[in-house]
């Protein structure tokens, strides 16, 4: 089962603010991680915060 966590503990993840967060979800920033809404809460998966961070990757040269 995939983990869920609320906007602190994924911001704890990431190793972010929940401002921040915050602030890419009212900008619609892209690249940011997914999230699901229900009602008025806000969910993010373990999964899609793991692709964020693998997204984020930067080879190299």
């Amino acid at each position: 089962m995939n983990e869920k966590y609320v906007t602190e503990d994924a911001a704890l993840y990431l190793g972010l603010k929940p401002g921040t967060l915050q602030i890419w979800r009212c900008l619609k920033r892209k690249p940011a991680p997914a999230y699901i809404k229900m009602g008025n809460r806000i969910y993010y998966l373990k999964s899609d915060l793991d692709a964020y961070i693998a997204s984020q990757r930067v080879e190299a040269v």
